[in-house]
């Protein structure tokens, strides 16, 4: 005998769902039998599903198939081709027997009392009772040996196109801010996974084909979660939702993740060669005293800002990388319109074998405060020293050399450095 095996029968659900596009999905399930059974149809599982990822637990299978022959139009006639079918009048009833010929690109059929041929018939399609082996859902079918079942099974898979990203939402104000952190998860996998222990994998996992997962429509839905527990993996950053999770199939769902309040920032701005404005940078500490000291997943952050009439602005907007905790995070939202620059080389001398190259920096500060700006400046020559600054520096690498500059209010700066490049030394081949 047949067997199969739906959602009704579930004892338990997991997800966990990976960056990349894809989850694991573990469940188990009471499977019962009146009497032997040989074949066992596997119901609810994902469209998606990655067939050679499957671990079943609990039972002996000797055969494992993956059918995914659903009903549909196309699918179904061509199981009555060369059969008799019936071509039904919706307005006098009268029904006319034809045996289906083809139902490639139209339907074609041989009348069985004329044997007239007859295209795209008018009238209502009748077809005998279901041909056998037809799935209404996509299926895992196992052969067994006969055995009557009574018992719980285990089954594991992995399924693409389910997919989850962490943004952010940051709400400043003077020097403290609001940080909030949610996750967006994305189900195309072909299957609804309701009352599930949620788990997010933030970290890369290495797979050899490239997940693809399309375009659909997306049902938006959020809702509040109670609580996230972190856990610890190797190399990975484990999140896990504190109570059941719902996410149905072409839905889009948030659930939050952590809201840190009134931890402190600070504002930076930075200048490179070419720039007319200052960049803004918000840099603040992952630490339990600033309100987090949680692993951070990689994402998108937002920014607004509350100005003097207590309304808040969008500021702009960021990408972090996944952060551990106790390490800085620094936040770019744009260009401030009151802090430009004028950068440009003021001069290129040439003595022996060396070149000096005095390059200006020209700060203009527009606020009613102070500011402390860091310059970036980039030599692409390999061979190089610093002759003279007007400020002080720091050598971030071989090419990268960084100036703190401090600006009073509605007043301008000038920085000026000269750096020697060895022309013989650049010249050696090795």
């Amino acid at each position: 005998m047949k067997l199969q095996s739906t959602r009704n029968g579930r004892k338990s659900l997991s997800v966990a769902a990976y960056n990349g596009g894809f989850a694991l999905v573990r469940e188990s399930r009471l499977v019962t039998s009146d009497g032997p059974a040989e074949e066992v149809q596997f119901l609810d599982v994902a469209e998606r599903i990655e067939p050679d990822s499957i671990v079943v637990k609990g039972l002996e299978i000797l055969e494992q198939n993956y059918d995914y022959d659903l009903v549909s139009k196309g699918k179904l006639l061509e199981r009555y081709i060369d059969r008799n079918v019936h071509v039904r009048n919706s307005e006098t009833g009268e029904a006319v027997e034809m045996r289906l010929l083809s139902v490639s690109e139209c339907i074609i059929g041989e009348r069985a009392d004329t044997k007239e041929i007859v295209i795209d018939p008018v009238g209502e399609l009748i077809l005998p009772a279901l041909s056998e082996g037809l799935l209404l859902k996509p299926a895992l079918v196992w052969k067994i040996a006969p055995v009557v079942l009574d018992q719980e099974i285990q089954v594991s898979y992995l399924t693409k196109s389910l997919e989850w990203h962490a943004h952010y939402t940051m709400e400043i104000n003077e020097h403290e801010f609001r940080f909030d952190g949610w996750v967006k998860i994305l189900n195309r996998s072909g299957a609804h996974y309701e009352k599930a222990k949620l788990t997010l994998v933030a970290g890369e996992v290495h797979r050899e084909e490239e997940v693809n997962n399309g375009d659909s429509t997306i049902v938006y839905s959020r809702i509040q979660e109670a609580g996230v527990t972190v856990l610890t993996l190797p190399d990975r950053f484990i999140y896990r939702m504190n109570r059941p999770v719902t996410v149905m199939n072409e839905q889009l769902k948030q659930l939050s993740l952590f809201s840190a309040h009134g931890a402190e920032f600070k504002r930076t701005y930075q200048v490179c060669s070419g720039d007319t404005h200052a960049d803004i940078k918000l840099e603040f500490s992952n630490t339990v005293e600033n309100g987090l000291g949680i692993p951070l997943p990689a994402g998108l952050v937002k920014v607004y800002e509350i100005g003097e009439s207590e309304e808040a602005f969008f500021a702009g907007e960021d990408r972090i990388t996944h952060t551990t905790p106790g390490k800085n995070l620094c936040i770019h939202i744009g260009k401030a319109v009151d802090i430009t620059s004028d950068s440009y080389e003021k001069l290129r001398e040439k003595h022996g074998v060396h070149e000096y190259i005095t390059y200006v920096y020209k700060i203009e500060n527009g606020k009613v405060e102070s500011i402390r700006l860091t310059v970036e400046h980039i030599i692409y020559d390999p061979f190089w020293e610093m002759e003279s600054s007007s400020h002080d520096y720091e050598r971030k690498s071989s090419s990268k050399v960084e100036f703190v500059v401090r600006v009073h209010p509605t007043a301008t700066v000038e920085l000026e450095f000269t750096y020697k490049i060895d022309k013989q030394h650049e010249g050696r081949s090795y």
